[in-house]
């Protein structure tokens, strides 16, 4: 049996336990936002929808997988494993080792199984069956965890290796992140003894990406730019595995934005034909916006870790240096940054430094935001958007309340960068409208997408673009300590620091802001908020 590259993660002495059924949590993609944020659903449309197909009830009570070229199973092993599992329905696999398990000469067999019992719904198990010469001995099944994916099965020195696609305890049941490979063995007392116990242990786990002999990769298709010949729109479907790789040309200094919509599991890695790296695969992000650090032909890759297929959209834009003012970027080191930071409407003197706030309002974790500004004495700029302001009015109300001010964010979290005029005028009038009198002459535009007009169409509205200078990229949801210590290190006065308080899980968020405010409390800074 082929065993795959070299693990990449030392082996565990157990297996770990299956990952809890839980809701996915979402993962954020945007710079400035997050595709956890819900949906207008005056503004949108049908999503993609990731999760798993429920099993239908009133299950025959063997079904079986779709057959391949492999020789039969025995009539009478079919039948024991219908007396093994009496109370179950369950699904027999065509994955099955054939071999030696006791040490007598005849061929047993190690079988894969998933079974439906009330307690473990679509559970997968690794049965061994030993053939005694009279019958077939079906001994207690093993659990291998839940939505998994066999990748191969044999039978060597008495023992059952399989090997199957799963992800870490924790994730959610919707991705594929690792590969798993145990060896399924009986305790002491010997396969021949029927009481004995199967024993699994892992003997490697390699994270899916390290794989590099499992990728699936199809020929790069060369990206033409069609839309004001700066960029394209390109959708396609992806598995498993699959890599599917774009080439875009880029002078040095252009500003190459690429935007993944899908499903959280699928992301984007970018680099050099020569091997350097621009967008890594660990960092499984789903936009990137940078200045190209050389020309040549970059290789955009569009690779998933989801069980099923998924259709994906892809779009990438590459900005002449002139047209690239005002675009989110980030540097080398990961950090993002905004090259057309604008001043605050009312200069400030001295060490001020502006807390900004993106997505909101929330009703859990933007009451918790302002808890922790009013304890600290801070007031800063809330960039909110519409549809959401609209359904919660009392935050809205509490935000201004406090001495904080609110800023446009447009309707439902859209890119304004390609949209018409018109889509634009309703979109950003629309919030300004629900805003009222609260509303201040400033605008961030969702991911800080701008296109050729979008400065042009702000200022007819009487609003100016406003970036930031750091943010600690918290719509990935790092740890709290990682969130304060990007903001104590990047606090500087006239520095514009972008959080958020909406667009998906924001805990680490709200503790590390009051973590940071607590250690900037002693170096004289003064929080004020922007526009106004």
């Amino acid at each position: 049996m082929s065993t795959g590259a070299t693990s990449a993660a030392a082996p565990s002495p157990t297996l770990p336990p299956p990952a809890p059924s839980a809701p996915d949590e979402p993962t954020s993609s945007d710079p400035s936002g997050d595709p956890g944020l819900p949906d207008d659903p005056e503004a949108v449309g049908d999503g993609i929808d990731d999760q798993p197909t429920a099993q239908q009830a009133h299950e025959p009570d063997v079904v079986k997988a779709a057959p391949v070229e492999s020789e039969p199973l025995p009539a009478d092993l079919e039948a024991a494993l219908r007396t093994s599992f009496p109370d179950a329905a369950y699904v027999l696999h065509p994955e099955v080792a054939r071999g030696d398990l006791n040490g007598d000469g005849v061929e047993d067999f190690a079988v894969y199984v998933e079974a439906r019992f009330a307690d473990l719904p679509e559970g997968s198990l690794l049965a061994p069956v030993i053939d005694t010469g009279e019958a077939f001995d079906v001994r207690p099944p093993v659990e291998l965890g839940r939505h998994i994916i066999i990748d191969t099965i044999d039978i060597r020195d008495g023992a059952v290796e399989v090997s199957f696609f799963d992800r870490s305890p924790g994730e959610p049941l919707t991705v594929i992140t690792r590969r798993t490979t145990l060896s399924i063995s009986p305790d002491s007392a010997g396969a021949s003894d029927p009481a004995a116990a199967w024993l699994a242990t892992a003997i490697r786990v390699e994270p899916i990406a390290n794989v590099q002999a499992l990728q699936i990769t199809r020929p790069a298709t060369p990206v033409t730019f069609e839309l004001d010949g700066i960029g394209t729109v390109m959708s396609d479907r992806i598995e498993l595995r699959e890599r599917h790789r774009y080439v875009v040309h880029a002078a040095e200094q252009d500003v190459m934005v690429v935007t993944l919509t899908a499903p959280a599991g699928v992301w984007l890695e970018a680099g050099l034909g020569d091997g350097a790296a621009l967008v890594r695969v660990a960092e499984q992000t789903q936009r990137f916006a940078t200045h190209m650090p050389a020309s040549g032909a970059w290789t955009v890759t569009v690779a998933s870790s989801l069980p099923e297929p998924v259709d994906y959209r892809l779009s990438v834009d590459v900005f002449p240096t002139a047209l690239g003012e005002g675009i989110a970027v980030r540097d080398p080191g990961g950090f993002w940054s905004s090259v057309g930071i604008s001043p605050p409407a009312v200069p400030d003197d001295g060490p001020v430094v502006y807390l900004t706030f993106d997505d909101g309002p929330h009703p859990t974790y933007t009451p918790q935001v302002l808890d922790v500004l009013a304890r600290h004495g801070v007031r800063a700029t809330f960039f909110v958007v519409g549809w959401l302001a609209e359904r919660y009015p009392l935050l809205i109300q509490r935000i201004a309340h406090e001495g904080h001010t609110l800023a446009n964010h447009s309707w439902s979290h859209e890119s304004l960068a390609r949209v018409s005029k018109s889509a634009f005028d309703r979109s950003v009038g629309r919030t300004q409208e629900i805003l009222g009198p609260l509303a201040t002459p400033c605008l961030r535009p969702p991911y800080f997408a701008v296109g050729r007009f979008t400065e042009e169409w702000s200022n007819e509205l009487g609003l100016r673009l406003v970036g930031w200078s750091y943010s600690p990229r918290d719509w990935e949801q790092p740890p709290a300590r990682t969130i304060a210590n990007g903001l104590v290190a990047r606090a500087s006065p006239g520095a514009v620091l972008l959080l958020h308080d909406g667009g998906g899980p924001r805990s680490a968020t709200v503790r590390g802001l009051d973590m940071a405010l607590e250690r900037l409390s002693d170096r004289g800074f003064e929080f004020k908020p922007l526009c106004r």
